[in-house]
């Protein structure tokens, strides 16, 4: 009797050749190799959106150093201290020369030494003062005269290197106000931009 064909040799071979073309048929298709190809660029794609994004993103600005009464912060090339603040509804040097207010001045004491190696101008114009809603205001341009000998004025005060000049600033803020923080700039006509604050405690 002759051997059913699935018995003889060159069928089992037949099989295996065919099923070895299937599987390397599946391997190949180009289906698939586009979508893992599409999936690749997408990947790609978001990665450098995500870099351009990272590196766009604007640089945030440093807050201003904060210094406390008594503590003194390097402004330029001045270093400035407040010593103290008090709150007056009258300034003046004597009963014959006085200013009076319905709100409040703020009185505040301070030390700038020069740190330059030349001679720098000073004026109270270098400060104001900021309160907790962000509100700023200017010193007195009259306070000199009230709360400073002739000595130790601001008013355009010339200061040699390595001194330091003592003398008192004024503002007048309303009676209710809080909060306030000293602002000191690096001086007149130079070094612009430079500020410090200074929390005063009041």
């Amino acid at each position: 009797m002759k051997k059913p064909f699935y018995k003889k040799w060159w069928f089992w071979v037949i099989i295996v050749v065919l099923v070895i073309g299937a599987l390397g048929s599946k391997n190949n298709d180009p289906t698939k190799t586009a979508k893992t190809d599409s999936k690749t660029t997408e990947s790609k794609a978001v990665s450098t959106t995500a870099s351009v994004d990272k590196k766009e993103e604007p640089k945030k600005e440093e807050a201003p150093k904060m210094a406390k009464i008594g503590e003194a912060v390097q402004v330029g090339n001045l270093a400035v201290q407040a010593n103290k603040a008090s709150s007056k509804t009258t300034i003046g040097q004597n009963e014959f020369m006085q200013k009076k207010t319905a709100d409040k001045y703020l009185v505040i004491n301070l030390s700038i030494k020069n740190l330059d190696k030349e001679a720098r101008t000073l004026d109270a114009s270098m400060f104001k003062l900021i309160d907790a809603a962000g509100l700023e205001y200017e010193p007195m341009a009259d306070a000199d005269l009230y709360v400073n000998d002739s000595g130790n004025m601001l008013f355009l005060a010339k200061i040699n290197p390595g001194l330091t000049k003592t003398a008192n600033v004024v503002f007048e803020v309303p009676k209710d106000g809080k909060g306030f923080k000293l602002q000191a700039d690096s001086g007149i006509g130079w070094e612009a931009g430079k500020r410090e604050l200074i929390d005063i405690g009041k």
